[in-house]
């Protein structure tokens, strides 16, 4: 007999999206099972079938609504109002609000996107080049010199999106440099220098 679908059956899935994705972050998806994630969402394994189809689905379904979710706000604050840089430090703020929330997520797609199949890892990718290329036009908005050299935009393109996305490594959005205190610093790093250029 089939089972009945929940009536909370999407915040069940969302629920275990997150845990799923701390699990992930920590050990790695390689070394995590099935019922590595169904101890950490206090579920049986086959309740865990029941909202993921496999361990890869359900990393896919996570890697791709965080990307479609980092792409929709990224782009909302690219289009604002204002002018470039006030664009430009909206978007950068935009970027690290979302990495300081999202660290376990940030730390998995990182990690673990090349454990996806070729088709499904290529959309992935092909969101994450949609973001840069929302972050390579402010750049080139912001500098119209560096807009211009071709040759190094997609550089100074990706130097300001690392200094945004490796902070998981050192950075404590709960210390003493607040989110949108280092997203103004790295917009200033950026700015400044002309991502040293």
């Amino acid at each position: 007999m089939a089972r009945t679908q929940a009536e909370n059956y999407d915040e069940i899935r969302q629920g275990i999206l997150r845990r799923s994705a701390t699990v992930f972050a920590g050990q790695g998806y390689a070394n995590t099972s099935i019922a590595d994630l169904a101890r950490a969402n206090g579920i049986s394994r086959g309740l865990l079938y029941h909202y993921f189809a496999s361990k890869e689905a359900l990393l896919s379904e996570m890697l791709h609504e965080h990307l479609d979710m980092m792409l929709a706000a990224v782009r909302r604050a690219a289009a604002g109002e204002g002018g470039a840089e006030m664009r430009f430090r909206d978007t950068v703020r935009t970027f690290v609000r979302i990495n300081a929330a999202s660290k376990d997520l940030q730390v998995t797609l990182l990690h673990d996107l090349q454990n996806l199949a070729e088709d499904d890892r290529a959309a992935i990718e092909a969101k994450q080049r949609d973001i840069l290329a929302v972050v390579r036009d402010l750049i080139a908005a912001c500098d119209p010199a560096a807009g211009r050299d071709r040759r190094t935009l997609s550089a100074r393109t990706m130097m300001l999106v690392g200094m945004i996305n490796y902070t998981y490594i050192w950075y404590d959005p709960s210390g003493p440099v607040g989110p949108e205190e280092y997203a103004d610093m790295a917009a200033d790093t950026w700015l400044k220098g002309r991502g040293a250029g």
